[in-house]
C-alpha cells in the first residue's frame, strides 16, 4: 500500500473514532434491549426489580462499555490514551445531562442509568488500561 492510501485511512480512522463509537453504543444499548425482549420479557413482569436490572441498569453499563471499547478498536493509534479520553468524555456529557435531567425535567429515575453508563465506561477504561484487552491477545 502506497504512503498516499496509508494516510487517507489513518485519517479516516481519526476522524470515524467519535462517530463509530456513539453509534456503536446507540447499537449496543438498542441491542441488549431487543435481546431482552425476545428472551425473557414475557416472563419477568415489567414493573419487577428484576426488570430493572436486566433492561434498565444493564444496558446503560453495556452501552457506555461500547462506546470505549469501539473507540478503543477504530482509533489508529495511541488506543489507551483515547480510552481515557472517551470515558472523560462521557463523564462530561453525563454530567451536564444530570444537571438537565434533575433540574429541568425532574425526572430523577434517569439518574440510575446515566450513572450506569458512566460505570460502564469506567470498568471498560479500566481493563483496557490495564492491558486486559490488549491487542496481542485476539
Amino acid at each position: 500500500m502506497n504512503k498516499t492510501t496509508q494516510l487517507w485511512k489513518t485519517i479516516l480512522r481519526w476522524t470515524a473514532v467519535l462517530p463509530v463509537s456513539i453509534l456503536g453504543m446507540i447499537l449496543a444499548f438498542g441491542l441488549w434491549r431487543l435481546l431482552h425482549k425476545l428472551t425473557v420479557a414475557g416472563y419477568i413482569d415489567t414493573d419487577s426489580w428484576l426488570n430493572i436490572v436486566f433492561v434498565d441498569i444493564m444496558s446503560n453499563v453495556i452501552a457506555g462499555m461500547a462506546f470505549v471499547y469501539i473507540g478503543f478498536k477504530v482509533a489508529p493509534a495511541y488506543q489507551k490514551t483515547i480510552a481515557i479520553i472517551l470515558t472523560g468524555l462521557l463523564l462530561i456529557v453525563s454530567g451536564s445531562s444530570l444537571f438537565i435531567i434533575n433540574f429541568m425535567t425532574k425526572e430523577y429515575f434517569s439518574n440510575i442509568g446515566i450513572v450506569c453508563t458512566n460505570i460502564g465506561s469506567i470498568a471498560c477504561c479500566i481493563s483496557i488500561y490495564k492491558g486486559e484487552m490488549d491487542e496481542k491477545e485476539y
